[in-house]
């Protein structure tokens, strides 16, 4: 890379990650090119990037945000994957694929809604239910008393029925007899 790519990839590295509520750095080692375009190409459907830094370059971006506490994660080979949505689905994509089996990726550290957490907290992120999970069960808790309720207002008639239905039997079997 000469001077302006560099310059041109740090302006676009540090876009990117004010634009992200989540990023993690990885440590990747023996990734053959088809693991490689599997990772990319799965966290792309989830709206994540993916990138292989150099380390130089990303502690020149790093150190000018309030996150240079993480740059001395940047050792090694390193990539970084980042996200603009929910920071919980960002992490569990990411602690998804560190999980595999036969596949060597390590979360070294990263930063959820404006705070460095380490790669224990990272896997505890991930754990959480994401914002579209917890939208949902909010929405079920909403709908379920009004639910109850109306069942309950139907259920008072039914019954009302079963009680009359069972009233008249009686009185035509003691009639009857």
């Amino acid at each position: 890379m000469n001077r302006t790519q560099k310059a041109a990839f740090v302006s676009d590295l540090d876009e990117s990650l004010k634009s992200a509520q989540a990023f993690a750095l990885l440590s990747f080692n023996k990734l053959n090119a088809d693991q490689m375009s599997s990772f990319r190409l799965s966290l792309r459907k989830s709206n994540i990037r993916v990138k292989v830094i150099k380390n130089t370059l990303a502690k020149r971006v790093l150190e000018q945000t309030e996150f240079k506490e993480i740059t001395s994660h940047l050792q090694g080979p390193t990539l970084i994957a980042y996200g603009p949505g929910d920071p919980v689905s960002t992490a569990k994509a990411v602690a998804e694929w560190a999980g595999k089996e036969n596949f060597d990726i390590k979360i070294k550290a990263g930063v959820a809604l404006g705070k460095v957490v380490s790669d224990v907290q990272l896997k505890a992120l991930s754990k959480l239910p994401g914002r579209n999970e917890l939208l949902v069960s909010f929405l079920w808790a909403l709908k379920s008393h009004p639910t109850r309720f109306l069942y309950a207002l139907q259920d008072a008639p039914q019954r009302m029925g079963y009680a009359l239905a069972a009233l008249k039997a009686k009185k035509e079997k003691e009639g009857n007899a």
